[in-house]
């Protein structure tokens, strides 16, 4: 008999780690994985289920949760890139209605006609009981629409942000009520990208060309709109903050821009929709910073914000870094801590932590540099399964 593992130990943040369980992981791999205290939510390897994985062991918790409906013939099955199903290449979302805290993720369903009745398409909501890794409920949503799109968005309050459809244009997203497992609102021809407490923010595509929007996730109103563009734009919103959202747009131009959350107005931020200043991603450390990979003329450049203001706190790389640093690869930030890897000229990737505030090098030998990470574990996408345990 295998020895029990030691329990997880908090560090905040981690600066060091070591290698921790086998953690099996679905198709999706580190992309459709919710990291939540002690244990990770996502997809079982044979699909059409929602399963809690413990971090310490890697073992499942639980049956998992699966739709009540029958999934589609041959729904999971490898494809020529062996890509995830289309409703498992998003994380689940996580959050608490009433006392229980829950991971909810969407299915499509058939219901199998008689006689010359057809089969009916339609879409399940299922949640997964965090504590207990078994199903909490299940919630058939009456909805038919095939396409492109299908997963949650997000969760606010009691309600989840469901985007579906996308066969003939636009995707829709849906409110739905999660005491009552009831559609409460519809959005046509939006699709929710950002769900932050009382605002999902996404891009409306019923005009001429797309308008980031505000809504109230409690019913759908219209909160702001913002950023109206050409229907060249190809708009990705993402967090920049608590009370911010980053809006790229992924044309030609790549300019970006930070929207703030209670009204849509442009916050200013030194590099925002600067040409041939290509911001590729910024992470939020879930505390007071934001940090920015980019591409400039001058190469790859890392830059740290305060993330209530947007003020630039220090600069890596790109043409006005520190002469004789070089910027790491952005991989991850928590609670103060950077995680990155700097590329050497022999092509060897070497993992390092910096400081948040300053940029300082903080641990030049982490063990590992984690893109999901909290205070107990890191996951790097170096293989399936590699989960390095916090140990400093």
């Amino acid at each position: 008999m295998s020895a029990k593992p030691d329990p997880l130990t908090a560090h905040d943040p981690p600066t060091k780690f070591s290698p921790g369980a086998y953690l099996p992981l679905a198709k999706g791999g580190l992309d459709v994985i919710a990291l939540d205290g002690r244990k990770a939510y996502t997809y079982g390897t044979d699909s059409g289920v929602i399963v809690a994985l413990d971090l310490a062991t890697g073992d499942q918790v639980g049956e998992g949760a699966r739709p009540q409906g029958n999934l589609p013939d041959r729904y999971g099955e490898s494809g020529e890139d062996d890509e995830a199903p289309l409703c498992e290449q998003h994380p689940p979302a996580v959050g608490t209605t009433g006392s229980t805290r829950i991971a909810v993720g969407v299915f499509p369903t058939v219901a199998e006609g008689t006689g010359t009745t057809a089969d009916t398409s339609t879409y399940e909501l299922v949640a997964l009981d965090t504590q207990t890794g078994e199903a909490a409920w299940n919630a058939p949503l009456g909805i038919s629409v095939g396409g492109d799109f299908c997963h949650v968005a997000g969760i606010s309050g009691g309600v989840a942000v469901v985007v579906l459809g996308g066969s003939f244009g636009p995707p829709n997203t849906y409110g739905v009520d999660l005491q009552s497992g009831k559609v409460v609102w519809t959005a046509e021809q939006f699709e929710a990208q950002s769900v932050q407490g009382a605002h999902v923010v996404g891009v409306d595509s019923s005009g001429d060309g797309g308008v980031v929007v505000a809504l109230d996730p409690a019913t759908g109103r219209t909160q702001w709109r913002a950023v109206d563009a050409s229907a060249s734009a190809e708009f990705e919103v993402t967090r920049f903050s608590a009370e911010s959202v980053l809006v790229r747009n992924r044309d030609y131009s790549e300019l970006s821009t930070v929207l703030r959350l209670k009204d849509g107005q442009q916050v200013d931020v030194v590099g925002m929709g600067e040409r041939l200043h290509e911001v590729r991603r910024c992470l939020y450390d879930l505390q007071t910073r934001t940090l920015c990979f980019s591409y400039t003329t001058a190469g790859g450049e890392l830059a740290a914000y305060e993330a209530k203001s947007g003020k630039l706190l220090w600069r890596l790389g790109g043409p006005d870094g520190v002469p004789g640093r070089v910027a790491p690869d952005l991989v991850g930030a928590f609670h103060g801590a950077v995680y990155g890897n700097v590329l050497r000229d022999d092509g060897t990737a070497e993992p390092i932590v910096l400081d948040g505030a300053t940029g300082a090098d903080r641990e030049l030998s982490p063990g590992a540099a984690p893109s999901l990470v909290n205070e107990y574990v890191g996951l790097t996408a170096e293989r399936d399964g590699s989960l390095y345990r916090a140990v400093g």
